[in-house]
């Protein structure tokens, strides 16, 4: 027997016009949505994921992970929001440049006010964060490892930083800089 659980449509839109589409006709029948994107060096037309990301905010969804197809392509998942989801600053903000500019559909600012009701998840948590020591201590047992994360781009090394600090058991810590780490040993 098939387990269904996990299905859920991927598709592709060339437009930010056709992403917003999609959401209002199934951002409340749709659990998930895979989104995939051409890379830029492709040069062909995809949504960028800013502009993907602000759309499914406006719908009450967001982004989740991010998987690698091909040389050209990659998909990114999208989720609709539960409803004691906890929101970030970052999201909390753009959630309120939606409003501002009525974008919001109904759903979203529903999203939107129980967001702003709870702690955003990355309270406490520093804007710009420095490295984790205990990241820092396994980086440099691995001088590959070391050496191509701090290729990674500021951007990158500031949301890892980030999901390293919000981790709210050790457990979790150590996963996550594993994981950072293999990530970095993977990178070519």
């Amino acid at each position: 027997m098939e387990d269904k659980k996990d299905e859920f449509p991927i598709i592709v839109v060339y437009t930010i016009e056709d992403w917003r589409k999609w959401l209002m006709k199934n951002h409340l029948n749709e659990k998930k949505v895979g989104l995939i994107s051409y890379k830029k060096h492709t040069g062909k037309l995809s949504v960028s994921h800013r502009e993907a990301m602000h759309e499914a905010i406006a719908f009450g969804w967001i982004d989740t992970t991010i998987k690698r197809l091909d040389e050209e392509r990659y998909v990114r998942c999208f989720v609709r929001r539960g409803d004691n989801a906890n929101w970030s600053k970052n999201t909390l903000r753009y959630g309120k440049e939606l409003l501002k500019a009525g974008r919001m559909s109904e759903h979203g600012i529903l999203r939107y006010k129980q967001g702003l009701k709870k702690r955003p998840h990355d309270y406490g948590i520093p804007d710009n964060p420095v490295m984790p020591l205990e990241l820092k201590e396994e980086l440099e047992k691995n001088k590959i490892a070391k050496k191509n994360f701090d290729l990674f781009p500021p951007s990158s090394k500031k949301m890892l930083y980030r999901s390293i600090l919000r981790a709210k058991t050790t457990e979790t810590k150590v996963k996550r800089i594993g994981e950072i780490v293999n990530s970095a040993l993977s990178t070519k």
